[in-house]
């Protein structure tokens, strides 16, 4: 019995052995789980930094193309376009403004990825209803209007009065159906591309909403005056394709609809404050509801509530202030970052 029992362990032995084995192996569960969240947190991270430098890079260039129309500016051009077309401040057709806004009146944010809000009393002013089904509804809106970023101007090589086309140096890129402006610093036309042949630009009048109202314009052009395409452009975040919440950018066709792409996943909330004041200066920031001439806006700041991966934030926040509202999302163990940009409108002061 001796004998036997020198080859084999006691009950004690293997109990203890059982415990510190169950140690060990916490140890290392534990051990697992703080650098699989560590992991999570740092991916999140990186997500979040990608993300803002995406939205940098992608809504600077454009705000700060707001009213840009060649050599002069949206406020000093005339309008060859049939009234129609959102928004209800309709900047194309009386080019009253370079950007415009709605206000959210929701900063609560239920469920990830909330479905796109069908009211739309949920902003102010009320909005419009090309884009009503396209916007969540912790979203503003920033709507503006100005040259195509990354575009520069093409000089005009032939205009002749009376006529519904003129030429340009090169058409490259140019398509039928865009917006775009002729201009010679001292005045400027807007006006619909209803064909490009060559280095042809036409732009014969039609009946429908933002369709030519003539086929010549009302003044003319000397050689030499410059062509730029112009862009009307909704920024909001919204659930997209795939069921994600993300900042959309939609722009406007020439019948009045939008078409809306994703710029970045992971987007919770935009906010939007307008930088009002006189002389080409802000003075105050405030939401769209309280402008009340939208010509006084010289600069735009932005608020974005970006999310990480699940799990990445183990005692998560589940408010956030941005911009002066405070949005409030699920508890749903998400790290989250608040980014802010300010941008100046470049031709606001003309």
């Amino acid at each position: 019995m001796n004998a036997w029992h020198g080859y084999g362990f006691s009950i004690v032995e293997i109990l203890v052995g059982l415990t510190l084995g169950a140690i060990f192996s916490t140890a290392v569960l534990g051990v697992y789980i703080a650098q699989k969240s560590t992991f999570k947190t740092n991916e999140s991270q990186a997500n979040i930094q990608n993300t803002e430098s995406a939205i940098t890079a992608l809504l600077s260039p454009a705000i700060r193309s707001a009213g840009f129309c060649g050599c002069t500016t949206i406020s000093k051009a005339t309008s060859n376009l049939n009234a129609g077309g959102p928004p209800p401040i309709s900047t194309l057709t009386t080019l009253s403004t370079m950007v415009m806004g709605y206000e959210s009146a929701t900063n609560t944010i239920a469920e990830n990825n909330p479905a796109n809000s069908t009211n739309a009393g949920n902003w102010s002013p009320n909005l419009d209803a090309s884009l009503v089904g396209s916007v969540a509804a912790a979203s503003d809106v920033l709507v503006i209007l100005g040259g195509t970023p990354g575009e520069e101007p093409i000089a005009v090589t032939s205009f002749t009065s009376g006529s519904s086309s003129f030429d340009i140096q090169s058409a490259a890129g140019v398509t039928a159906g865009q917006f775009a402006a002729i201009s010679d610093c001292l005045k400027a036309t807007v006006f619909n591309i209803t064909s490009v042949a060559g280095n042809t630009i036409s732009h014969v009048g039609g009946t429908g909403a933002l369709s030519n109202i003539s086929d010549s314009f009302s003044v003319n052009y000397p050689v030499g005056s410059q062509f730029v395409t112009l862009t009307q452009t909704a920024f909001f975040v919204s659930q997209d394709p795939s069921g994600q919440s993300a900042l959309m950018r939609g722009t406007l066709n020439a019948n009045g609809t939008w078409s809306i792409q994703s710029l970045a996943s992971g987007v919770d909330s935009m906010q939007v404050r307008f930088g009002i004041g006189t002389n080409g200066i802000p003075t105050q920031y405030v939401a769209a509801s309280a402008v009340t001439n939208w010509n006084q806006v010289y600069a735009v700041r932005i608020g974005f509530l970006i999310e990480g991966n699940p799990g990445s934030q183990t005692r998560p926040s589940t408010q956030y202030p941005i911009l002066g509202a405070t949005i409030t999302v699920p508890a749903d163990n998400r790290l989250r970052d608040v980014f802010e940009m300010t941008v100046q409108l470049r031709n606001g002061a003309s």
